[in-house]
């Protein structure tokens, strides 16, 4: 029966991730699945500088500022994903970088109106306990400039 219930959640864990990969954003994803909205509670004492990796596939040189997020997605209390998001905030509004500098809303729902989308760059469905999914993708705007790059691991929670 246990291995009914591993193959069950792998399967459930690859819907998921191919959700995701047909989405512009992981919080629209996660909007429907919870059918209400999504809170970001984010640490605002985590830093990360991004790698040089990171920096090339953002577009950025050595010296323009990237902003690093570490958040979890909930709903309605229940955390559902937990995510470091690495973004350009120059590629932004001066409203959306208030929004994330200040505020509870995810990323993808704050660029709503810049039309992202995903360029996957990893997605790992075994092996990152305790989560059932990671994925980590670029996030670009509607003309294809690269927004951010998130890494999201998702809980057993997302797959109800």
């Amino acid at each position: 029966m246990l291995v009914v219930a591993v193959a069950v959640a792998t399967d459930d864990a690859a819907a998921l991730s191919r959700d995701l990969l047909a989405s512009p954003t992981a919080t629209a994803v996660l909007e429907r699945r919870c059918g209400g909205p999504i809170r970001a509670e984010v640490d605002r004492t985590a830093h990360k500088d991004p790698t040089p990796e990171q920096r090339v596939r953002l577009g950025v040189g050595p010296d323009e500022r990237v902003v690093y997020r570490s958040v979890v997605l909930s709903c309605a209390g229940v955390a559902l994903s937990v995510a470091e998001n690495w973004y350009v905030p120059s590629r932004l509004t001066p409203e959306m970088n208030a929004a994330l500098e200040q505020g509870d809303t995810p990323f993808g729902a704050v660029i709503r109106p810049l039309h992202p989308h995903r360029k996957p760059l990893e997605q790992v469905l075994s092996g990152v306990a305790p989560y059932v999914l990671r994925h980590r993708a670029l996030v670009l705007d509607g003309e294809g400039r690269a927004l951010a790059e998130v890494v999201e691991n998702y809980t057993a929670a997302v797959l109800r």
